[in-house]
C-alpha cells in the first residue's frame, strides 16, 4: 500500500509522481467557506489509507474509512497522527442509522457505483451535517476530449491498474462508465432527495491532471499514449501541469476542467411552503 507525503506543495502519493497538492489546496479552501469544522466526525466512502492522511493532513481528528473490506494494516500505518477507524459497508446501501456522521466524505468513488446517484443519496442520509465529493466533471471540454479520442468513456486503464482483478464496476474486473457531474445535476439530485429542507451547494470545477508515468503507459486506449511514445511520458506531464496551472488562473477555462468538487450543507431548515407539526411536517396552507 502506497502512503503520501506532505511537502511544500501538498501532499505527495510516495513511490510515484502523483501529486494532490491541488485537491489539497481546492479541500482546505472550501472547509472554510462550507464551514466546516475538522473536529466533525467524518466518514469516508470507498476509503483507502492515501485518504486517512490526506485528511490527517487537512485538520480531521476523527475519521472512520469504510469500504466492502479493510484491512486494518496497522504495522503499515502505525506512524499516523489520528487513530483512525474501520468499518465494512456498501456505499450504495450503508447500512447505517440516518445522521450517524457529522461529514461525509468520498474521494473519486461515485462514478465507480452501479447507481452514484444512489450512492450520494445514502451518503445525504447518514450526513447529519455536511457532504463533501470529488467526481469526474461534466463540461463542454471533457466531451470534445472524449470524443477526440482523448480521454475514454470506460475507466479500462483503472482495471488494468489493479492487475485486471478490481477497479471497476464495485470495486470489479468490469470497467466501469466515467459517470461525470455537474452542479446543475449535483443540485437536482439534492434537490429531489431532501425535498422537504433547505441546503447549500458550493461547486467547484478545475483542471488536475493527477497522473504519473505509470497509469499514462496504461491509457493505451486514447490518443494520450500515441503522444507521449513520441514526447515521452515526463515531458509529457511537465506540459500538462504547465497548462494546469494556466487553464486554472483563468476562470471561464478553470470551469472547463477534469475535476468537479462540491460541498453540501445540510440547514436542517423547512423549506417556506412546509411547517413543523410536532414530529410531522405538514404543507403551510399560508404559503
Amino acid at each position: 500500500m502506497r502512503s503520501t507525503s506532505v511537502t511544500k506543495q501538498g501532499v505527495r502519493t510516495a513511490g510515484s509522481g502523483k501529486r494532490r497538492d491541488q485537491f489539497l489546496a481546492v479541500f482546505l479552501h472550501h472547509l472554510k467557506v462550507c464551514h466546516i469544522d475538522t473536529n466533525e466526525k467524518l466518514l469516508v466512502i470507498g476509503g483507502t489509507w492515501d485518504d486517512a492522511e490526506f485528511l490527517i493532513c487537512a485538520g480531521f481528528k476523527d475519521i472512520t474509512l469504510s469500504n466492502f473490506q479493510l484491512e486494518p494494516e496497522e504495522d503499515a500505518h502505525s506512524n499516523l497522527s489520528v487513530k483512525v477507524k474501520l468499518l465494512a459497508i456498501d456505499a450504495e446501501q450503508i447500512d447505517l442509522p440516518d445522521g450517524s456522521f457529522d461529514c461525509v466524505f468520498v474521494h473519486e468513488v461515485l462514478h465507480h457505483c452501479r447507481s452514484p446517484h444512489k450512492a450520494l443519496c445514502e451518503m445525504l442520509r447518514v450526513a447529519r451535517r455536511h457532504v463533501v465529493l470529488l467526481e469526474p466533471n461534466d463540461s463542454l471540454s471533457m466531451r470534445a476530449l472524449t470524443w477526440a479520442g482523448f480521454s475514454f468513456p470506460f475507466e479500462i486503464f483503472s482495471v488494468v491498474y489493479h492487475g485486471y482483478q478490481a477497479g471497476g464496476v464495485r470495486d470489479s474486473c468490469v470497467p466501469n462508465f466515467i459517470y461525470r457531474w455537474s452542479a446543475n445535476e449535483m443540485r437536482k439530485t439534492v434537490s429531489s432527495y431532501l425535498a422537504e429542507y433547505l441546503f447549500q451547494a458550493h461547486a467547484y470545477s478545475y483542471w488536475d491532471f493527477n497522473v504519473d508515468e505509470k497509469e499514462l503507459a496504461m491509457r493505451k486506449e486514447t490518443r494520450i499514449h500515441a503522444i507521449t511514445s513520441i514526447m515521452g511520458a515526463k515531458t509529457f506531464l511537465v506540459v500538462l501541469r504547465a497548462f494546469q496551472i494556466a487553464f486554472n488562473a483563468i476562470p471561464i477555462l478553470r470551469r472547463q476542467g477534469n475535476k468537479f468538487f462540491c460541498c453540501i450543507e445540510k440547514t436542517g431548515q423547512l423549506r417556506p411552503w412546509l411547517i413543523a407539526e410536532g414530529s410531522k411536517i405538514a404543507f403551510n396552507p399560508r404559503f
